[in-house]
């Protein structure tokens, strides 16, 4: 359990869209009602409610900053921050943006912890399992959650996730990670190039793989040592970890969750009835 002067994070939630609307929207929102996906409706609410509603249970979760979205678009019963920014831009600009509002508002953090507004499946449990180790994070200043392969395929089956094959363990992106003020500041324009991409290995090509990632990375000479490794298939995560650490002059953490939705969010059309099944399971069976 959280100690009762635990630290707290501010939180970024994702809720922009691509200039381009992506099939899921096409196929679940086909008259374009909605401006993103985390508005459309989801078991009696709208997609966005159900991460939020989690978050705000945790007693590590300082404030809720949306990135993408404002008053006039969303509107909730609980206090947010609406962060000046346009929907369709970069994940980097908006980062940025919501980093220059906490400057606005006198808040320094060591950490920023970014959220997704689709992934209706995270619990607060493993919430709290994230930020704890975020406490106990030793100065790192990026701390990814991973999710183990077969703990996701064991929810969604053939779920088409990117999947990272080290020697010690199979995982995939988790729904929340975190970043610390300077990361941001120095690694814009990485994270833009990353959520490109993301946006070029999305989940609906026959073919997934973390191919894309690496060849970034390898444009720094301090990864090529790992990348043969990764090669061979025996890097385990901690080699990943000081790898991005010494491209990115950013102590790297991975953290492991062993919740599969922790890393399920709506990509394709057919995750809507995915994950509307797996939540009728795991939290509307428990009321």
């Amino acid at each position: 359990m959280p100690e009762q002067n635990n630290p707290k994070y501010p939180v970024f939630i994702m809720c922009g869209r691509d200039a381009k609307r992506r099939k899921l929207m096409e196929a679940l929102d086909p008259e374009g009602k909605y401006k993103v996906k985390g508005m459309l409706p989801f078991l009696g609410k709208r997609l966005i409610d159900w991460p939020l509603e989690e978050l705000r249970k945790s007693p590590y979760v300082d404030e809720i900053y949306l990135l993408g979205l404002s008053q006039e678009d969303i509107t909730f019963d609980f206090p947010v921050h609406y962060v000046p920014i346009e929907t369709i831009s970069d994940v980097g600009n908006k980062m940025a943006a919501g980093l220059d509002y906490l400057i606005e508002q006198g808040k320094k953090p060591d950490l920023i912890v970014i959220a997704t507004s689709d992934a209706p499946g995270i619990r607060q449990k493993e919430i709290d399992e994230f930020f704890e180790q975020l406490v106990n994070s030793d100065g790192s200043e990026f701390v990814i959650s991973l999710v183990p392969e077969a703990v996701g395929e064991a929810a969604f089956p053939r779920s088409g996730r990117v999947i990272a094959r080290f020697r010690d363990c199979q995982v995939f992106p988790g729904e929340l990670y975190a970043l610390s003020p300077r990361a941001i500041m120095i690694g814009q324009e990485a994270i833009n190039e990353f959520g490109l991409r993301r946006r070029q290995i999305n989940r609906s090509a026959k073919k997934i793989s973390l191919g894309p990632m690496v060849r970034y990375i390898s444009k720094r000479p301090q990864t090529w040592g790992f990348l043969l490794k990764f090669a061979l298939k025996i890097a385990t995560l901690r080699d990943a970890e000081r790898a991005f650490g010494a491209a990115f002059k950013c102590k790297t953490k991975g953290v492991i969750i062993s919740e599969a939705g922790f890393g399920m969010d709506m990509d394709l059309p057919e995750d809507y009835a995915r994950l509307e099944e797996f939540v009728k399971k795991t939290k509307l069976s428990q009321v």
